[in-house]
């Protein structure tokens, strides 16, 4: 009885080692099968995307390691990959890094509105330029959500009050491009409070409305290295307060009102190595004055 007894437990102890790894299998099966759907679904969704924007004419630029270690850059779509790797799979795994994205006559604004919701997905996007669009609070919103936006162009577009605001406290933010654009000046003075204030490096504002008012909100922008003000209201009052940048290395000035008085400023910036003062009143005199004292410096003035 005792040996018939053990054969028993015997017996039980194999068939449930077998019910044991035959659930096991199973339920590893489940989740690559699980796994794997996500994968695809991940895959369908990044593409349908991208398509909804190239719909639009939308440019995508994409960045990615090639066999020797090397960062490649490019067009998408454009690069090949390996020939055994499904094209869609390739290109999901490359980075878009960076969009361009103009209004194109006759756009559904529905479609439009509904790019904005998209844009998010985008989520390695380092680099986003937007052209002839109107920025209300929502599509605002959804720029503020890319989490590794540092370069920012809203080149002619018309931004809605507050929206500039919101967008100039994202975290990181190293170019911002206003050309053209339309918007409160006001709103600048949100870089006095934001992070952009220190990581602001480049910012461009030609031709849009801007005052000394604004110079003065810039010379609080401590690691600010190219600024671009041709086209605008800024005199020589402006001037005094920018020449103050310590990091500044290109001012552009052209088609503006300063005159000898506020360039004589600049000689106190130390890093100024570009200048460029075309169609105003700035004399040869003091240009040649202001090169003694910035040897390294270049001036176009034609």
């Amino acid at each position: 009885m005792s040996s018939d007894g053990e054969s028993t437990v015997v017996r039980m102890s194999k068939n449930n080692r077998r019910i044991l790894v035959r659930r096991t299998l199973i339920a590893a099966f489940i989740l690559i099968c699980v796994a794997c759907a996500y994968s695809f679904f991940l895959v369908f969704q990044f593409h349908s995307t991208v398509a909804a924007f190239q719909k639009q004419n939308a440019n995508f630029l994409v960045a990615y390691q090639n066999d020797q270690g090397k960062t490649v850059h490019g067009s998408y779509g454009a690069i090949p990959g390996p020939f055994f790797i499904p094209a869609p799979l390739v290109r999901y795994h490359r980075s878009i890094y960076s969009m361009h994205l103009g209004h194109q006559p006759g756009s559904n604004p529905e479609e439009i509105d509904e790019l904005f919701r998209l844009l998010p997905q985008l989520s390695q996007l380092e680099g986003l330029l937007l052209e002839g669009f109107l920025i209300d609070p929502e599509r605002a919103a959804a720029i503020t959500r890319l989490p590794e936006l540092k370069y920012l162009t809203l080149m002619a577009c018309q931004i809605e009050k507050s929206c500039l605001a919101s967008l100039l406290q994202s975290q990181g933010l190293a170019y911002v491009n206003l050309v053209d654009a339309e918007f409160d000046e006001a709103e600048l003075e949100t870089l006095l409070l934001s992070p952009t204030q220190e990581t602001l490096l480049a910012l461009t504002l030609s031709n849009c409305k801007i005052t000394d008012t604004t110079a003065t909100v810039l010379s609080r922008c401590r690691n600010l290295e190219l600024l671009e003000l041709d086209g605008t209201q800024i005199t020589d009052q402006g001037l005094k307060m920018l020449a103050r940048l310590p990091q500044l290395k290109v001012l552009i000035l052209d088609h503006t009102k300063v005159t000898d008085t506020g360039v004589a400023y600049l000689s106190s910036t130390p890093n100024l190595v570009e200048l460029s003062l075309s169609n105003t009143s700035v004399s040869d005199a003091l240009l040649e004055t202001l090169k003694q004292d910035i040897p390294a410096l270049r001036v176009s003035d034609d």
